[in-house]
């Protein structure tokens, strides 16, 4: 879940370096970042050629890292920060674009416990709960895998979810009903794109979740897909729409959205998830892009949670350990 950072012979953390760099050859020494440490790089996406000029770094950053909590220990957040278009910058939290996933580890699972984006804004997952919304409720809620700690491999399975997402103005109290989310995760090796200038392509084992919009994923309305890393952390998403389409969208529509997506060639196209549903990929970031940081000694951390707990309808078990 969290990227790693570079350490020179001496142990320190060396910045502008990632575990994925090849002109300085690679890491002799890697680790997890550490709550509090600095971001001695971020991790971007790419723009399609005909956007280089106007977003050469990309349109979003996306760093993962680790927060301390009151409620739940130490979390993981995967922070979405726009910085091309519309005045919209790096490093400063753009309300109404900006947000961030943020993942829970717990006994045997990890999950996506709380999200924002630019359209719902701020949400938190809840698994199956009865009465006030605690910490515990978020702990089993958007799985994106679960494990025997004592086994440590083969980290595969599947599993069906029971979520439901809780909006701004209703997040004190457990929904009566609960949403069903066909899940799978496997362990596999991944080729990654380099950025501009960054050498080849790279291979990395990679953690591959799926989550499908319903209990079966042969009659799944979507599938939202999350790849992540050992030396990067959150990696890649992608999202894709049956082909049948919906309420929302028709047939036509989505096969319109995933022409014009694939035309990006924002991302490459993977193998599709598996199912009888013939799913369209139509949207994809790939954060591997590799971009300095705006301090020679490196930034602080603090994007999407910190933006939260400025909240006066923060939870509890989000705010900083006393």
């Amino acid at each position: 879940m969290i990227q790693n950072v570079c350490l020179d012979v001496g142990g320190a953390v060396e910045i502008g370096r990632s575990p994925i760099d090849s002109s300085g050859g690679p890491c002799p020494r890697q680790r997890d970042l550490r709550p509090g440490e600095i971001l001695p790089y971020h991790k971007h996406d790419h723009a399609p050629p005909e956007g280089q000029a106007d977003a050469p770094q990309g349109y979003q950053r996306h760093d993962s890292f680790p927060v301390e909590t009151a409620g739940l220990g130490t979390v993981v957040e995967h922070s979405f920060d726009f910085g091309a278009g519309e005045g919209r910058r790096f490093g400063l939290f753009d309300r109404g674009s900006d947000g961030g996933d943020m993942a829970i580890l717990s006994q045997g699972a990890v999950s996506f416990g709380a999200t924002e984006d630019g359209g719902a804004g701020f949400q938190l997952f809840v698994g199956e709960c009865n009465g006030p919304v605690n910490a515990a409720a978020l702990l089993r809620s958007w799985v994106l895998a679960l494990f025997d700690p004592d086994r440590p491999a083969p980290l595969q399975g599947e599993t069906v979810a029971r979520l439901n997402n809780l909006t701004s103005g209703r997040q004190t109290t457990c929904p009566s009903r609960f949403n069903a989310a066909y899940t799978t995760w496997h362990v596999a090796p991944f080729r990654f794109r380099a950025g501009p200038g960054q050498g080849m392509p790279v291979t990395l084992t990679t953690l591959i979740s799926d989550h499908y919009g319903g209990a079966n994923r042969d009659t799944a309305d979507h599938v939202e897909r999350f790849y992540f890393t050992r030396e990067l952390g959150g990696t890649r998403w992608e999202r894709w729409q049956n082909a049948k389409g919906n309420r929302e969208f028709s047939p036509e529509k989505i096969a319109e959205t995933g022409a014009w997506f694939a035309g990006t060639h924002r991302c490459s196209t993977p193998e599709p998830p598996p199912g009888a549903a013939r799913m369209v990929l139509v949207d994809c970031r790939e954060w591997t892009q590799i971009v300095p940081p705006s301090g020679s000694g490196g930034d602080r951390p603090g994007f999407f949670i910190k933006a939260l707990r400025a909240r006066a309808d923060a939870p509890a078990f989000l705010a900083p350990p006393p």
